[in-house]
């Protein structure tokens, strides 16, 4: 018969095993997820579905809830996530590679929005305006939509600089624009963006190819689409350079899985309609990642 020593000793062995042999909590608090966009509110509301989602899942890892941290500009999104205040991010390519650019932070997967995976850019024309060609837009206006729109802005833009023309904002239709350059004009929307190409406003006009069938299909007699740019993602997903591998495995694991469960499958209805999360197929950024100068010329990156 051990004694009482004997048992004492017996008793802190076994604690001391159970305690190595138990599941271990990888995380304590709160996942933060980032948004840039000029309303908070808007921003909050929209993505508070994924954001619950994956807090829940998470709960054996040691996230007690989730948070949604909204700022207006990249370098703040950066800093944020050098910080540790932000754990992943969702934007569209180009903020997101100019964000990873500035703070380190990597890209994990391609997010499905409304049932599409990536998009181009098509840049249109009216059908008698003898414009073949980007080359062609010399000395011409191009309407974009707005200054922070993937592809109704940054895309474009980069392929006709890709083409070597000299790209240059002018502040109205009736500026004066070089032979050697192509000027352009944000026309806030793409119903303006149309209307303004078709009314001569503008020789050329941008927009994604899905909003183009959109707001064409009653003038496709009258146009024609002279350039579409490559495919990019719709939108994908980052994280911060530090955050733990294994929970980046997990929130990883989490997210693909969510289209295959009735909950999931809610949460992503209810976040802006998106239909899934997967892999970011091989090479599909290499176009954004090779051109890592007029990104950082674009948001002013030193």
């Amino acid at each position: 018969m051990l004694s009482n020593q004997a048992m004492k000793i017996l008793r802190i062995a076994f604690f001391a095993v159970a305690v190595l042999l138990a599941p271990q909590a990888m995380w304590a608090g709160q996942i933060n997820i980032g948004d840039i966009y000029p309303r908070p509110a808007d921003a909050i509301k929209r993505a508070w579905p994924l954001v619950s989602y994956l807090a829940k899942q998470l709960q054996p890892e040691g996230i007690t809830d989730g948070k949604i941290v909204v700022v207006k500009t990249i370098p703040e999104m950066a800093d944020l996530l050098k910080e540790k205040k932000v754990d992943l991010f969702i934007d569209s390519p180009f903020p997101a590679v100019a964000v990873s650019r500035l703070s380190g932070s990597k890209l994990l997967l391609r997010r499905w929005k409304k049932g599409v995976a990536g998009y181009h850019t098509v840049i249109f024309v009216e059908k008698d305006s003898g414009i073949n060609q980007l080359e062609d837009l010399k000395g011409k206006i191009i309407a974009f939509e707005e200054p922070h729109n993937t592809s109704s802005y940054f895309l474009p833009k980069l392929v006709l600089v890709q083409k070597g023309l000299k790209v240059i904002q002018k502040r109205g239709a009736s500026d004066a624009v070089a032979p050697n350059e192509v000027g352009y004009l944000f026309a806030g929307q793409d119903p303006n963006t149309m209307f303004w190409v078709l009314k001569g406003k503008a020789s050329a006009g941008v927009m994604s190819n899905e909003n183009y069938l959109l707001e064409a299909r009653r003038y496709l007699n009258s146009l024609k689409v002279i350039h579409k740019t490559f495919t990019i993602p719709r939108h994908v997903l980052g994280y911060r350079a530090d955050l733990d591998p294994k929970l980046v495995a997990r929130i990883k694991e989490i997210l693909i899985k969510m289209d295959q469960s009735e909950e999931g499958k809610k949460a992503l209805q209810d976040f802006e309609k998106t239909t899934k999360f997967d892999e970011i197929p091989k090479g599909v950024l290499n176009p954004l990642l090779q051109s890592m100068k007029f990104i950082e010329a674009e948001f002013n990156i030193k």
